[in-house]
């Protein structure tokens, strides 16, 4: 789902779509790209898996939609979050479409290996 919006005006339509980017490294980060991770069990995380897969790591201020649509390929939306002042992670999990934002005091580490992470998709 790409988002634009239309400016219309003075006899002209212009249509504004979001930029395209790539995420800010995070070198700080605890986890990266494929470590498998446990997430702990709290009330705000109950309806999480309780192990999922990196695919990101989101650097403090920056926004997790705008990871998100750099992980999945697609322009940037032009309405986004806020980023959150500490680190974030974008979780997955094989065959679940479903996208999840943990921060990194949510995780634990797993002691597994990590995984390779192929193309990243929007299911549709």
């Amino acid at each position: 789902m790409t988002e634009q919006a239309f400016l219309i005006g003075g006899g002209q339509i212009h249509r504004l779509i979001g930029p395209r980017g790539e995420t800010p490294p995070c070198p700080e980060a605890k986890y990266k790209r494929g470590d498998v991770v446990k997430v702990r069990n709290t009330k705000a995380l109950a309806s999480f898996p309780r192990e999922a897969v990196i695919a990101v790591a989101i650097p403090p201020g920056f926004s997790p939609d705008h990871a998100l649509a750099d992980l999945v390929g697609e322009p940037r939306p032009l309405m986004a979050q806020v980023g959150s002042r500490s680190i974030t992670y974008v979780l997955v999990r094989e065959n679940d479409p479903k996208p999840y934002l943990a921060r990194e005091r949510d995780l634990l580490p797993s002691g597994k290996p990590p995984v390779e992470i192929g193309t990243v998709s929007r299911a549709s």
